[in-house]
């Protein structure tokens, strides 16, 4: 280890002139019209424009203007008086009047009986540092709208259909008019069992019904437009129209029923009350699109389809059953396959007449999933 026993001299004064960033001394007077500058090193004049003849003899105030802020100053003086470092960061105005973020800490130069007699203040030019910084931040506000899009989206539609829909500005696009397939289910008797239990039990049995029900309806390339209470609201044919929307939308109502059987099977061995779901089908013309703010955006489908499926998932106490299914679907699933195909999917259903809509006009034509009794 080499080790230098000579004493290096350091010429302080040159060190200030060619430092890179810039320095300024004052008179320790922090009233004003005081400080007055008496030095200021060619970094300071490049960085500000002014020359050292222009600011001798003035207060460091000259470089404050309308964005500067006063509350940045607001400890300087205790920690000044008390000998201590201080450090701020504001807008400052260059000789041009253009404004600039500067960084600076200022230190008092002590003479032998420990008193101020002048201010050292070291600046920097930070505006790159700062542009940077908000960029940066604006970069993370508009992620985190964009994650609550997506998770907005991921409510509604299955992951590999949200991560196209989240590259888009207008995910759900302009509120529309198109055909497509009706899904309603919920349970029978919800409200009754719901006096049975606590509300906690009520909520935590819905959330294992809606999960079930979620990876059926995705698995059909269904969306979700909605949970209210014990009901489930999906439709088939939205965001993309599909050639089998309807079949899609019948397939999902069978594998919902199977998967209601494979879970009351678990629920009887555990000692629970086997739960009942009725679902109701229909296809047609309805009204969609999304509604809301950027903040939170919330999906919504209207229209006569739509009302006479909820009918229809109504009638399935009456009718004694657990599917009912429009004429117009029917229509469809039969328009949508091959003779063999369409005969496969509808050989579960039966034939009930029509049935009386309230507050529509017309009756509607349906099918079930059981005979009508004789």
């Amino acid at each position: 280890m080499t080790v230098f026993e000579e004493k290096i001299e350091i010429d302080a004064a040159a060190v200030i002139v060619e430092a890179a960033e810039s320095i300024l001394i004052t008179t320790a007077e922090l009233d004003a019209p005081g400080p007055a500058i008496v030095y200021v090193n060619p970094a300071f004049e490049r960085m500000t424009g002014w020359s050292s003849s222009e600011v001798l003899g003035k207060s460091p105030r000259i470089f404050q203007g309308p964005n500067t802020d006063p509350l940045v100053f607001n400890d300087m003086r205790e920690k000044l008086i008390s000998m201590r470092r201080w450090d701020g960061q504001t807008i400052n105005y260059k000789k041009d009047g253009s404004e600039f973020w500067m960084e600076w800490s200022i230190v008092p130069l002590k003479n032998e009986r420990g008193e101020a007699y002048q201010y050292v203040a070291v600046q920097r030019d930070v505006s790159a540092r700062i542009l940077a910084e908000k960029r940066l931040q604006e970069a993370q506000a508009a992620e985190r709208v964009a994650e609550r899009a997506r998770n907005n989206l991921a409510r509604y539609f299955s992951p590999k259909i949200v991560e196209t829909l989240a590259e888009k500005d207008q995910p759900l696009g302009d509120v529309r008019r198109q055909d497509l397939a009706v899904l309603f289910a919920d349970i029978v008797g919800f409200t009754k069992l719901s006096e049975t239990l606590e509300p906690e039990q009520v909520i935590d049995l819905l959330r294992e019904i809606h999960c079930w029900m979620e990876k059926e309806i995705f698995k059909c390339d269904g969306t979700i437009e909605g949970y209210i209470g014990d009901e489930v609201l999906a439709i088939f044919g939205f965001p993309e129209m599909r050639q089998k929307d309807a079949s899609n939308a019948l397939s999902c109502a069978y594998r919902l029923l199977i998967a209601a059987q494979t879970w009351n099977q678990k629920r009887v061995k555990n000692g629970l009350t086997p739960i009942q779901i009725g679902i109701g089908l229909n296809y047609g013309a309805v009204v969609l699109g999304d509604v809301g703010t950027e903040e939170y955006v919330n999906f919504t489908v209207i229209g006569d389809t739509v009302n006479i499926a909820s009918r229809l998932q109504r009638a399935t106490r009456t009718l004694q059953c657990d599917l009912v299914v429009g004429q117009n679907l029917i229509t469809a699933v039969t328009e949508e396959n091959e003779c063999e195909e369409a005969k496969k999917l509808l050989e579960q259903l039966h034939p009930r007449g029509d049935m009386a809509i309230r507050g529509r006009g017309q009756s509607v034509e349906i099918w079930t999933n059981t005979p009508a009794s004789t």
